[in-house]
This record gives structure tokens, C-alpha cells and sequence, in this order.
């Protein structure tokens, strides 16, 4: 079998940018991108003398408690050189100087001639030492990455890759709610994958809320400056009934908006702008108009269905500055990975900084490894198959998930609904726990990941609550034997 140079597991812009930074230093790439992985950038269209501004903001500002040292200082260092080496000025897009990162991320890696590009493939398992080498002894060396198994929607026939070097860069997992920014592929599967290698995961109980998001129907939601607020805009339980919030605090009105949701059992609540200046609110927010309108809403005359949503997920899979996990030859960029930063109202321009910043640290790492190392490949364990596409009750099991998340294990973290919601979660991963190939389908085993994750998360939240051993652990220990009994691949 020959092995790739680095396979890039995830095709937006942590994975697109990496991409880049290698094949700009002569390292060839193998770009898998699934045709699940739909995830759209909404706001993606950023000035860029805004990002070099951003960095010099980010420099003044005071950092969060959470933050890492030394990942912020490299933040500071690198990422206006990320800047001027990856974003192409020519795909400015408007006349205001905005420019789609994504587009001009992926545009500038497909032309490259050191890209391989394998678009209809989903990751399934990554490769371990410990558990698919045919070599008995390499169970005792240290946990390695040695490549990924992966879904050929072409064939239909599951495949092994062999890579020197893997990228994680699959996204994160705000889809595990209902309403977030992101489709509804964005659930962490990548982080659950990574976990059942060894990696080791932190802060995942840190998931970003924002009060207010344009409620889209079977579609990401839109979000919504709180400004609006400030500006006059009224909030409405009903089209006809004014609700009384506290905008004083971003996090008071996130847990007023999500309680009246879930009292009211409705799918959203209503902003009215209607009355106010609209020359005014353009003036202040001049994309407003524009994207309720993509969504089908004129705020001169409708009222704006509204919901809190999550927006961005600040923990993953553990990383150092050149983006490694604890699992050698595994690297992990963008939102599937927790680098160190954090802050409680994370810009996109700051997701966008990272991403490229360490997309340039990683790819220079990666170039100094491969010159000085010899890579080790054992024979694995043959695993090609075919899969079932049988998808049984995966619609109403989605929707049981995320129930659990919005109920649970999102903006109430009180420890009875956290603890409710490990145990809701865990009786869930067992009813749909994949048993052998030709039994589950592709859709079976993402499923089973997203419930993964989120277990992952509820236990984090628990974890971070110092809930007492006799009843907190149970649900612990029923999610550990569920890791041990589960399909090994």
C-alpha cells in the first residue's frame, strides 16, 4: 500500500490552510473531504486590513484567565505573517475589501500540483499502533497514528490510508444542539475519533452561547448583534406579547431567552425592529439587512424569529504550539482542537487568526519531522468492507440527541440536569452502539460518534462540577464500558 506524505482529514479553512502552508514548502498533501461536510461560512467574508487590526487589538487586550501563555504569545507572533503568506489579496470579493477566506484558502490548494484531492470520503477510525498493527509487540510502544480508515462513497467499500503525518481538522461540535451557527454535520466526530486513539481532550465543557441567532428553519442560524437591543429592539414570547429580559448581562439574557423557550415549548421567540430607524440600524449594522433577507426576513416589515444558539466549541482535542496531540504523528488544527485560547466572546476574525497561525507553525514542524525522521509502517489488519445502508430510526434518534443537549447539557449546567443528561445520553449510546460491518451503516457510525462526543462534553460539565462519586459515576462508568464493548474498526 502506498503511503501518503500528510493526509488532512476536513477541507474548511483550518484544514485548507494547513493544506496550504505544506504544499507552499514542497510537502506533498492528501486532502479527504466528505460529502456530509457542508459546512457554510456565512460571515467568512472578512476585511482583511481587519484581521492585521484584530492582531493588534488582541496585543492591548488583557487575557482571559483560561488562556495559555504561550499559545497567546504565539498568536501575537505569528499571525500576521499567517496573514500576508496564506490569504491571496485577489479574492477580494467587494468593494469594501472583504474577502472569502474559505474560497481563497481552497482555490489557491486545488490548483497546487502537490495536492491530492479525495472528495467523496468519510473517516471512520484512525490507525493506531496499539490496535490495528498485526505485530503483537507494537501494543507496548507509545501511542502512534499510522494513518486512517476511511469510507469510499464511490465504492462503497471502507479503506485503509497510510500517512506519515495526520491532520485533524474535521470542526467542532455546536451542531450537537439544535440551534447553531454551523449545519447539522458539524457534531465533533473528529474529537470523539480522536479520544478512541488516545488523545488526550480539554475544555470541553466550554461551549459558546450567544444570546441571540435568526432562527432558521432546517438550516444554520444566523447571529445576531446584541446591539440590537441596545438600539430599541423588543422582544416578543408571542407576535403579540412583549417579554420583559435584562440586556444588562449577556449571560442573563442568554438563560431568560433559553427558560422562556423551553416554557413556552415554542421553536423560537420574536425580535421586533420594526419601529425603529432603519437608516440608523443600517448605518450601525450594515450586514444586517442583507443577511435577514437571504433568510427570507425584511426588518422594515417582519419580525425576526430569534433563538439563543451555540456558536463555537472552545475545547477539543489537546494541542501543543506546532498543533501535535498526545499521539505522535497526530496533529489536530482548527475548532476540533483546543489550543489554549479562549475568550468569553470569541470573534470569528479570532477562529479565523488561529487557525492560520497555527496552520504556518504546524506545516513548519512537519517539514523539520519528515527530514529527520524514518517512518515506521506495520501491516495492519485488513479491513475493507462493505457497508449497510440501512438507516433504521437515525432521524428520531438525532432528534432525541439533541433534545438532551438543548435540555441538559447546554445553557442549564445545575448538576440534576447535567447528571439527567449523562444518563439520558449513555442509554442512548447503548441503543445505538454499531455491532459489525454489515450491520450499521456510514450513518450508523456518525450517529454513534456525535452521541460519543456528547457524552464526552456532558461528563467535562460533570467533571467540572465535582459531583460526588456514588450516583455521578455510574453513568461514567456505563459510558466507559460502552467505549470497551464498541466496534473496534
Amino acid at each position: 500500500m502506498k503511503t501518503k506524505e500528510v493526509l488532512i482529514i476536513g477541507a474548511g479553512i483550518a484544514g485548507c490552510a494547513v493544506g496550504l502552508a505544506l504544499v507552499k514548502r514542497g510537502i506533498s498533501v492528501t486532502v479527504i473531504n466528505s460529502p456530509f461536510d457542508q459546512r457554510l461560512y456565512h460571515s467568512s467574508f472578512i476585511q482583511y486590513d481587519k484581521l492585521e487590526e484584530k492582531v493588534k487589538n488582541l496585543q492591548k487586550e488583557k487575557q482571559e484567565q483560561l488562556n495559555c501563555t504561550r499559545a497567546y504569545e504565539q498568536l501575537m507572533e505569528l499571525a500576521s505573517q499567517s496573514v500576508e503568506e496564506l490569504l491571496d489579496k485577489s479574492n477580494l470579493v467587494e468593494r469594501h475589501g472583504n474577502i472569502d477566506i474559505h474560497r481563497s484558502l481552497q482555490e489557491q490548494l486545488r490548483e497546487h500540483a502537490k495536492c491530492e484531492w479525495l472528495s467523496n470520503y468519510t473517516l471512520i477510525e484512525l490507525l493506531t499502533l496499539d490496535q490495528h498493527s498485526q505485530k503483537k509487540v507494537d501494543r507496548y510502544k507509545k501511542q502512534t497514528c499510522i494513518g486512517a480508515v476511511v469510507y469510499n462513497h464511490t465504492t462503497q467499500r471502507i479503506e485503509n490510508l497510510l500517512a506519515k503525518e495526520i491532520i485533524l481538522a474535521t470542526g467542532g461540535a455546536s451542531s450537537l444542539f439544535p440551534y447553531s451557527t454551523q449545519p447539522t454535520t458539524a457534531c465533533g466526530s473528529g474529537i470523539a475519533i480522536g479520544y478512541r486513539a488516545g488523545a488526550r481532550l480539554l475544555n470541553l465543557e466550554q461551549i459558546q452561547f450567544q444570546p441571540l441567532g435568526l432562527y432558521g428553519k432546517d438550516r444554520p442560524c444566523l447571529p445576531l448583534p446584541l446591539g440590537l437591543l441596545n438600539a430599541g429592539g423588543k422582544i416578543l414570547s408571542t407576535k403579540s406579547t412583549s417579554l420583559e429580559i435584562d440586556c444588562t448581562s449577556p449571560v442573563h439574557l442568554l438563560h431568560q431567552l433559553h427558560s422562556q423557550l423551553i416554557q413556552n415549548n415554542s421553536d423560537h421567540l420574536w425580535l421586533d425592529l420594526t419601529f425603529l430607524d432603519h437608516e440608523v440600524l443600517k448605518d450601525k449594522f450594515p450586514s444586517l439587512d442583507a443577511n435577514c433577507l437571504s433568510y427570507g426576513y425584511n426588518i422594515v416589515k417582519d419580525l425576526l424569529p430569534i433563538v439563543p444558539i451555540a456558536v463555537y466549541t472552545c475545547g477539543g482535542i489537546a494541542i501543543d504550539k506546532v498543533a501535535q496531540t498526545s499521539v505522535q504523528r497526530l496533529r489536530a488544527i482548527g475548532e476540533v482542537a483546543c489550543s489554549g485560547l479562549f475568550w468569553n466572546s470569541r470573534e470569528e476574525a479570532i477562529s479565523v487568526l488561529e487557525s492560520l497561525t497555527w496552520a504556518l507553525a504546524c506545516a513548519e514542524d512537519i517539514v523539520k519531522q519528515l527530514n529527520r525522521f524514518i517512518y515506521y509502517f506495520p501491516e495492519v489488519r485488513d479491513l475493507t468492507a462493505h457497508l449497510n445502508t440501512s438507516c433504521s430510526v437515525l432521524e428520531e434518534d438525532w432528534k432525541t440527541l439533541r433534545q438532551i443537549m438543548w435540555m441538559y447539557v447546554g445553557i442549564q449546567h445545575d448538576q440534576l440536569h447535567v447528571e439527567r443528561g449523562c444518563s439520558l445520553l449513555d442509554q442512548l449510546a447503548y441503543l445505538n452502539t454499531p455491532q459489525d460491518y454489515p450491520s450499521c451503516s456510514i450513518e450508523q457510525i456518525q450517529l454513534y460518534y456525535a452521541i460519543q462526543t456528547a457524552q464526552l462534553i456532558a461528563h467535562a460539565i460533570k467533571s467540572q462540577q465535582g459531583s460526588s462519586f456514588s450516583r455521578a459515576q455510574q453513568p461514567l462508568a456505563a459510558f466507559q464500558k460502552n467505549q470497551q464493548d464498541a466496534l473496534r474498526f
